[in-house]
């Protein structure tokens, strides 16, 4: 498990790690914690728009339903709003008792900022829960609160690693060079070269890849389309990638015919709003196949917002016949 010795000692006391009673109880009463049945609702994500895998949140309310709650959550007050908590480590747990309509098991957590980031980073890591660019987000959110300084300033500072213009003996890199290898895995110029430049993506594909609609390796092969003068191509290959479930190789080589047309001074075809719709048909598609549950609030609006859809092209195809 990554993590410096108290991150570890913390996690390992939490997860009932800890070979004797003694051990235990002193690394809990060094943070505090108690542990209580929380309502799911009050635990606040402290993730940047993580999505759930739906086939985890099914089956781990199977496990519920016949056994209970088999590991506490974790979680510290919320730094914020009063009387609410931080979920550091549970997401998937929280959504289940969510939609079970039970109370939440969870271990509070009195720990500072720097402590709760490296809780909820190795827990993730530990899981194999966090794809290249979460793993990003949470290696720059911990080493700025390690150097009291923006996350944008942490960034600027790995690129002058990159760059070779960073005084390598400085107290800053110094920190960086200490700290990384206690919340990832990756060496800092693989993170650079592989994790970091995700954060330099356009907003359309930061927003697929959070939302776990792209996978970050297909995002890298559009990255090449980043320049506005390609958005309308992008943006049509981003929406191919998600409801064709578009290959590798197959995107690479798409990206590959568009930049080529533009070298070539060739003219490249617009898409058709026929073209777009259709796509956009598609997603939505996608997007309701994955859902699993559905409310019956939400279940009513979206049947209404159907209806006008089939009365309009209902309408459209009457016309096209006079």
């Amino acid at each position: 498990m990554l993590g410096d010795t108290k991150t570890i000692q913390v996690l390992s006391a939490l997860e009932g790690g800890l070979k004797t009673k003694q051990d235990l109880n002193q690394v809990l009463t060094q943070v505090g914690v108690s542990t209580q049945e929380i309502d799911p609702h009050q635990l606040l994500s402290r993730a940047k728009n993580r999505p759930l895998d739906p086939e985890k949140i099914n089956a781990l309310m199977q496990s519920i339903r016949e056994m209970g709650v088999l590991e506490d959550l974790i979680a510290r007050p919320h730094p914020t709003e009063i009387g609410k908590y931080e979920l550091l480590a549970g997401s998937h747990r929280r959504e289940s008792c969510i939609q079970l309509g039970i109370l939440a098991p969870t271990k509070i957590v009195q720990v500072d900022d720097k402590l709760a980031a490296k809780i909820a980073g190795a827990t993730n890591a530990h899981r194999n829960q966090l794809n290249a660019l979460e793993e990003a987000d949470m290696v720059l959110e911990v080493l700025a609160l390690e150097l009291e300084i923006p996350e944008t300033e942490v960034e600027s500072l790995l690129w002058q690693h990159s760059n070779k213009t960073i005084d390598p003996e400085s107290s800053q890199w110094k920190v960086i060079e200490t700290v990384m290898p206690t919340v990832t895995g990756v060496t800092i110029n693989s993170f650079i070269r592989h994790y970091l430049s995700l954060r330099k993506l356009p907003q359309d594909l930061l927003d697929a890849v959070r939302s776990g609609k792209l996978h970050y390796t297909k995002a890298q092969k559009l990255i090449r389309l980043k320049q506005s003068k390609f958005d309308q191509e992008r943006q049509a290959l981003l929406q191919d990638a998600i409801a064709d479930s578009l290959s590798i190789s197959d995107l690479s080589d798409r990206v590959e015919q568009v930049v080529s047309a533009l070298a070539s001074d060739q003219p490249r075809k617009s898409v058709s709003p026929r073209r777009v719709m259709t796509r956009r048909v598609k997603a939505i598609y996608q997007q309701v196949g994955q859902i699993q549950q559905w409310d019956a609030t939400s279940q009513k609006e979206i049947e209404k917002l159907l209806t006008k859809l089939e009365e309009k092209l209902h309408s459209l195809s009457n016309s096209a016949k006079d």
